[in-house]
C-alpha cells in the first residue's frame, strides 16, 4: 500500500469547497438560531417595559386625580369623582360629544 496518495488539483478543489461549505452551513444556522433567541429576549423585555409604564400612567392619573380633587377642594367646588379617561387607540378628544 502506498500511504501517500496523490490528489488531483480538483479532487483538492472539491474538498477545500466541502468543508468550507459545511463550515458555512453551521456558522449560518448558528447565527440564526442566536438571533431568533435574541429577539425573542428583546420581545418579553419590550412587553416588560410597557407593563411598567402602564402601571406608571396609572399610578400618575390616579394621584393627578387626587391631587385635582383637593386643589378644587380649596377653592370650594364641589367634589365630583366622576374621571376622564383617554384611549391610546385613536386621536381624539376628551370630551367627544357626538
Amino acid at each position: 500500500m502506498n500511504p501517500s496518495r496523490d490528489y488531483t488539483p480538483y479532487t483538492l478543489a472539491s474538498m477545500l469547497a466541502l468543508l468550507v461549505g459545511v463550515f458555512l452551513y453551521v456558522y449560518i444556522v448558528n447565527v440564526s438560531v442566536v438571533e431568533v433567541v435574541v429577539r425573542k429576549e428583546l420581545m418579553q423585555e419590550r412587553n416588560s417595559l410597557q407593563t411598567q409604564i402602564a402601571m406608571y400612567e396609572s399610578a400618575y392619573m390616579e394621584a393627578q386625580h387626587s391631587v385635582a380633587s383637593r386643589i378644587s377642594g380649596l377653592d370650594g367646588y364641589a367634589f365630583d369623582s366622576a374621571k376622564v379617561f383617554v384611549s391610546r387607540d385613536a386621536a381624539s378628544f376628551a370630551f367627544n360629544e357626538e
